[in-house]
């Protein structure tokens, strides 16, 4: 009869401790958001408001504004998108088309599809709808600063 060897009885108690850990690791309940954390608010787009324009305002300055600005030259402005015809190519201008538009890209536009979800594509575009784009000499106020 031969015995087993005292490592390998350590490691199998090991192992089963390990597995046991684990599996009361992954039975927690998953914590409750803080949105008093700020780091939640900002990879969260919630930083300026909850919902709405001023939220829409934020994912444009996080995801637009960096090619849709008034110093790039082949890129189009979104200012005033919601006033013209035609979005691209005979395309209307709706919310519908711009939400399909950021969602799936183009040409020389990347996909959000994974990026943004139905909420944020709808704060997107009623901030493009309700009045798009600042001057980059004067963009919008940051919420946590207070003048004195």
């Amino acid at each position: 009869m031969m015995l087993a060897r005292p490592g390998r009885v350590l490691a199998a108690f090991i192992m089963a401790g390990l597995c046991a850990i684990g599996a009361r690791a992954f039975a927690q309940e998953p914590a409750a958001k803080d949105y008093n954390q700020r780091s939640l608010e900002i990879f969260e787009f919630r930083k300026a408001a909850k919902s709405g324009p001023e939220r829409g305002r934020e994912i444009f300055y996080y995801k637009c504004w960096f090619c849709h600005n008034e110093f790039t030259k082949d890129i189009p402005k979104l200012e005033g998108l919601f006033t013209r015809a035609n979005l691209i190519s005979g395309v209307a201008v709706n919310d519908a088309n711009v939400k399909d538009k950021v969602r799936n890209g183009g040409p020389g536009m990347p996909a959000y599809r994974t990026v943004l979800n139905d909420a944020d594509l709808s704060d997107l575009t009623s901030y493009l709808r309700e009045g798009c784009c600042w001057n980059s000499d004067s963009p919008p106020p940051n919420p946590r600063y207070i003048a004195r």
